[in-house]
């Protein structure tokens, strides 16, 4: 679950711009197609983008085949040129094997709005940082918890050196009072937290001659997280760490609509972690709608 919210707040867009950093009058490029960290690249004003992801997620434990499948989908609105409007939500199926025995559980994974306001900018600060808070509407009925309404707060950071290496950072919180591991059991808040980080590389980005821009960047990330939830009724903590290598390309047409696809392949690190999975990512940003 953790894995999959950062990586929704991790998938945002690629500008159009100068791949200067300093150069005030071509902004740059801003290259946020992160798979596990979040960016700090927030939408320009009136700019709406769809995100899609797809998360494949396998591992073997306690003579138990478990496999994951999650999809999530993130709406991005620039309100400004530096504040944007967020909205994701997803849905989880994981079925568990061993032997003979089978179990599946689908479920429902909540939603959450959010706002993101991008405080420094690499035009006159040496970095992008953006920070905004999250509520969360978690699922009511999941896992036959009781839960209540969450809050969060989402940092980001990314340095873009305007050659072909670019680097970003993000932190997440989230905090979910009230939930029940029975109806009739107290209440505890459950907390999660998550940081990442990401080195991409630009092996490739052309335009053509209709002006179309063609654009291909591979990544390697890492991201750690450690999540409440209950066992046995009491309030237990897992923590997992990942590693995945990426690869995305990017299609921009005269126009400004942008279509971008991305594949990445996490490597569970320590003993909590899934063993390795697939992330499939896929966006369609537009220009000012109005």
């Amino acid at each position: 679950m953790i894995l999959k919210t950062v990586m929704l707040t991790a998938l945002l867009c690629l500008s159009v711009g100068s791949a200067n950093p300093q150069d005030t009058t071509n902004p740059p490029e801003e290259p946020d197609f992160f798979f596990m960290t979040g960016g700090p690249y927030t939408q320009q004003k009136y700019s709406p983008q769809v995100i899609w992801a797809s998360q494949w997620l396998r591992s073997r434990t306690g003579g138990w085949d478990i496999r994951e499948l999650s999809g999530a989908g993130r709406v991005e609105m620039g309100l400004t040129d530096y504040l944007e409007a967020d909205f994701e939500f997803g849905t989880t199926r994981t079925r568990q094997e061993s032997g003979t025995h089978s179990l599946v559980d689908s479920q429902f994974d909540g939603m959450m709005l959010g706002a993101r306001y991008r405080v420094l900018r690499e035009d006159f600060a040496p970095l992008t940082l953006t920070i905004g808070p999250q509520f969360l509407i978690p699922n009511r009925t999941a896992r036959s918890w009781e839960t209540g309404y969450g809050y969060g707060v989402d940092l980001t950071a990314a340095k873009d050196w305007g050659g072909p290496v670019f680097a970003a950072a993000s932190i997440n919180w989230r905090n979910t009072p009230g939930v029940r591991p029975t109806h009739e059991g107290p209440s505890s808040s459950l907390q999660e937290l998550s940081y990442a980080f990401a080195l991409g590389l630009r092996p490739l980005e052309a335009v053509t001659r209709s002006e179309a821009k063609h654009d291909l960047h591979v990544f390697t990330e890492v991201l750690a997280t450690r999540e409440e939830g209950f066992e046995a009724n009491q309030v237990s903590t897992s923590s997992n760490v990942f590693f995945a290598p990426g690869v995305r390309y990017g299609f921009m047409n005269r126009r400004g609509i942008l279509g971008e696809v991305g594949v990445a392949f996490p490597i569970g690190l320590n003993r909590d972690a899934p063993n390795w999975g697939t992330i499939l990512q896929l966006q369609i940003e537009m220009p000012s709608v109005f």
